[in-house]
This record gives structure tokens, sequence and C-alpha cells, in this order.
């Protein structure tokens, strides 16, 4: 089959260069879909000169946001009508998602945003959020099933019905849709450092030697994976248990690899 291709492709050049740039008008197309998905609707929050939006949770984030907008980078650090009427301390909402959106209208209003452009940054902020886990999705694919892999994974996420994308349409403005771009942004960087780690085995011998040649792929890579944990567990607290399952995966993973490769030596021998 190998051989047949090779030799369609010695006949029919354009084969190559479709089977190298395929997937980029592929992706375009479908995350264009997602965008337009999540935005067709977008007027109907608009009623008048005022910006209604879906649910409770996003006019929370609205009070975040236009507070982060005068005080940035601080978010609110009190919310006095959550748990009103004594109000609790900003832990688990008050987080990176609200800082985004903050800094995305601080841009958009050239650093002095209208209080209605605030409110149409955090309306739209879902929607791109929403389609930007296309991103991280295609590259967890590509992983697994190469680039086609990462095409099918982006196809499934852009044309499934489900709560992700109730969740992530402009006007339901809560944090989930940034939730889930961190959480599988992460996941796609751990199985990415895992998958380098196993490549080049690095051993505590090389961290004696300060091989830093050696270890700068594994290493680089095992601290991007920290820091794509910390902004996910910064936009979730919860999303720590992400870093429990992880640790589960290792002390199961790691005596498994371990003895598989001790049998293997000693048949071997």
């Amino acid at each position: 089959m190998s051989q047949r291709r090779e030799q369609l492709i010695e006949r029919f050049p354009a084969l190559g260069a479709v089977e190298s740039w395929y997937h980029i008008p592929l992706l375009v197309v479908l995350v264009g879909f997602m965008f337009w998905i999540r935005v067709r609707n977008w007027q109907r929050f608009l009623v008048g000169d005022e910006i209604l939006f879906s649910g409770n949770d996003a006019w929370y984030h609205l009070r975040q946001v236009q507070y982060t907008v005068a005080n940035w980078p601080s978010t609110l650090p009190f919310e006095p009508w959550t748990s009103f009427p004594t109000g609790t301390a900003i832990g688990q909402f008050g987080t990176l998602y609200d800082q985004i959106v903050a800094t995305a209208a601080l841009v958009i209003g050239l650093g002095n945003p209208t209080e209605q452009t605030t409110a149409l940054t955090l309306l739209f902020a879902p929607a791109v959020l929403g389609t930007l886990v296309a991103i991280p999705t295609y590259f967890l694919g590509k992983r697994f099933g190469g680039r086609f892999g990462g095409v099918v994974g982006v196809a499934i996420l852009a044309l499934s019905p489900s709560t992700f994308l109730a969740r992530s349409v402009a006007g339901s403005s809560d944090h989930h849709a940034a939730e889930a771009l961190f959480q599988v942004f992460a996941v796609a960087v751990i199985v990415i450092a895992l998958t380098i780690a196993e490549r080049e085995k690095p051993v505590y011998e090389q961290f004696v030697e300060r091989d830093v040649a050696s270890l700068r792929r594994p290493v680089g890579w095992a601290v991007l994976a920290g820091i794509a944990i910390s902004l996910y567990i910064w936009v979730w607290p919860p999303g720590l248990l992400l870093v429990g399952i992880f640790g589960v995966f290792l002390l199961v993973a790691l005596p498994a690899v371990f003895y598989s490769v001790k049998v293997r030596n000693t048949l071997l021998s």
C-alpha cells in the first residue's frame, strides 16, 4: 500500500501537496463553523441599549470584569452579592477568566472601554474561548492518530450537540468555556511531555552531571506541563483533581513500565 502510494505521488505530484496540507483548509472550515454556530444568535441578548446575559453567574462575572477593568490586573477581593447579605471572599470564581476578559476589553477599548464595550466583550468571550478549544484538541488528536486523527477530533468537537456547545455560546458568559479550554490544553501538554520523556528517557545521573543539552527538551516540556496545569487551576480551582488523576496514572504506569522492561531484559538475557 505504501509503495502504491509513493507511485501515485510520483505520477501526480499534486497529491503530495494535498497530503501535506489537506488538514489546514479542513481545520479552517471546522473552526469557522464552531465560531459561527456560537455567535449566530448574539443579537438576541441586546434589548435596546442594554445587554442581557443567560443565567445568573454571567452577571457575577460582569461585576468581576468591570472591577478588573478599573483595577487591572486585580480582581474583586470580596463579593457582597454572593451569600447575601453577608457576602463572601472571592477564591473559587474570581480567577484568570475574568482577567482575560477584562484585558481583552481594555485592548478593544484602547485602555478606556465603556461599560457597553466591557459587556460586549464578556458576551462574546465564551464563543471565542469555546472555539479556541479546537487548537489543543487538534494537537491532542494528532498525538494519537496523526493529522487525520487531529482533524477527526476537531470535527467531533465541532459537530457534537453537547453541554459544551450550550455552555460556550455567546451570552452564556460563565467560566465553563475557559475551563474546557485550559483543561484540554493542560492534558495536551502533559501528553506531549510524557511522550518526550518516554522517547528521551532522562535519568538521575544526567541531572547530577548537569547534562543540559540532553535534559532541555524533557525538562522544558515538564515545566510547560506544570504551567499549563497551574493555568487550568487558576481558571477553575477544583481542577486540582486533574493533578490527582495524573498522580494516580504515574503511580500505576511507572511501576508497570519498570516491571515490563525488567521482564524483557530477563527474557533477552
